[in-house]
């Protein structure tokens, strides 16, 4: 091929938009020529190009092996022949011959058009997972480039393309073309067609990651971000440990009035999060993840990993939480079965009469005697203990009370004289206030007291 600077400057424009390595594409091209040149000469085994870097001239050629007998000329020359041109020509030497690409220049052009794109498209991808091989496991930055039956393609960098899977998304999430958002690489994926990448926002490590770039103590190592449950959207439990015994770790993630944590929240869109201490001691860190339900007892297996745990009944609905979610996070956190019941005090009264209760609902066999339940025994109230010093006081006895007399009850007294009618008239009213009658009443008042 003559010499072609278009080439060249494809190349280079090429190796800026994709990120590639110039090398990269020029060696693509030339096993896209190569691959189109087999294509018109089937019976040639050996034939190379070479695109030449500062002139874009494109050399194509094959080879025959030196032999003293050909059995396949397409492939094969005799040493004989070769000896006339190179007297050094040995055996098993090979001959190159150059191919004349003017004959079938366009069937090669358009054969390796396709084929140039198929080794772009496989050198970049190869590209991508050397790249991003040492950032799985890290939050990336995208944008939301378009949404396919609910698998969401993000942009990173202009340039790659990276899936979010619908199972990868937060419940009740809604991203729209355009959208900036963060996410963790979760694995890269070498095969088949789409995006290599895969994200994640719905994994533990997501929410810890988030925790470290929020918070300063964590990314320079004083507070370890130990595990994390997470029920996406919802709710989560995350441990965290101090390395420095002045430095609170659970007040340091949180922040002043929640502004660390706050956050975090928000780019969970609203998914509450506790923040616990972690503990060395299982038995500690299962009560500390169980918070702010308190421990009446426990149970710890430690082999089966099971945990038996009694709570007063009026913590029970708080130990468990909201539809199990903070016992099944617990259970999650600290990688145990946590078994959760009201815890009741043994009372040996109601037992008793429990027993004699299950005694009398049972059948009565024949031949069996009836046994009286045992009555219960009587509490003696126990006195107080009297301290030294102290004298006790006797109670004085009730005072005898003597046989009285029975008093006679009294007659009754004459039967009062009837009271005059009160006339409506008032002329007739102050005629009975002079009246003889209202005149002797008082005398005679008089007379009975005197009597008296």
């Amino acid at each position: 091929m003559s010499s072609n600077s278009g080439l060249l400057d494809a190349i280079v424009e090429l190796s800026h938009e994709r990120g590639l390595d110039q090398d990269t594409i020029i060696e693509a091209i030339e096993d896209a020529i190569v691959g189109a040149a087999y294509k018109k000469y089937k019976d040639y085994r050996n034939i190379e190009a070479v695109l030449s870097k500062k002139s874009g001239e494109v050399e194509l050629m094959y080879f025959k092996t030196v032999v003293e007998q050909v059995n396949d000329p397409h492939n094969e020359i005799l040493l004989d022949e070769v000896r006339q041109y190179d007297p050094e020509a040995e055996p098993g030497d090979e001959v190159e011959f150059e191919i004349d690409v003017l004959e079938f220049q366009n069937v090669i052009a358009q054969t390796a058009r396709q084929l140039i794109f198929q080794k772009i498209n496989e050198a970049e991808r190869e590209s991508i997972l050397e790249k991003y091989k040492e950032k799985i496991g890290e939050i990336v930055h995208g944008q939301v480039a378009r949404i396919e039956r609910g698998r969401v393609v993000v942009m990173i960098g202009h340039t790659v393309e990276a899936s979010l899977e619908r199972r990868e998304q937060i419940p009740f999430e809604k991203l729209q073309p355009g959208d900036n958002i963060r996410a963790l690489l979760l694995e890269i994926k070498g095969e088949g067609r789409g995006p290599a990448l895969i994200l994640t926002r719905t994994h533990p490590n997501f929410l810890m990651k988030l925790i470290e770039v929020e918070v300063p103590e964590v990314f320079d190592g004083v507070i370890d971000v130990v595990c994390a449950a997470r029920e996406p959207g919802r709710r989560a439990k995350v441990a965290v440990k101090s390395n420095d015994p002045d430095v609170d770790p659970v007040g340091a993630c949180v922040g002043v009035r929640g502004s660390r944590i706050q956050a975090v929240v928000a780019e969970l869109c609203g998914e509450r999060i506790d923040v616990i201490e972690h503990s060395e001691e299982l038995s500690q860190f299962i009560a500390n993840a169980l918070a702010p339900a308190e421990i009446i007892e426990m149970t710890l297996d430690e082999a089966e990993g099971v945990a038996d745990i009694k709570v007063m009944p009026d913590q029970l609905s708080l130990a468990i939480g909201k539809q199990g979610q903070n016992v099944r996070l617990a259970s999650k956190l600290a990688n145990v079965s946590i078994n959760i019941s009201p815890w009741e005090t043994v009372d040996p009264f109601q037992q008793q009469e429990a027993r004699a209760l299950a005694n009398e609902n049972e059948p009565i066999q024949a031949g069996e005697s009836v046994s009286k339940p045992e009555a219960l025994p009587m509490v003696e109230e126990i006195p107080e203990p009297i301290q030294a010093g102290e004298r006790e006081i006797l109670p004085e006895p009730l005072p005898e009370f003597e046989d009285t007399p029975d008093i006679p009850m009294s007659e009754p007294e004459d039967e009062l004289e009837p009271l005059p009618e009160i006339p409506a008239d008032p002329e007739d009213l102050a005629s009975l206030q002079h009246s003889p009658q209202t005149e002797a009443s008082p005398q005679k008042g008089e007379s009975s007291e005197s009597q008296a």
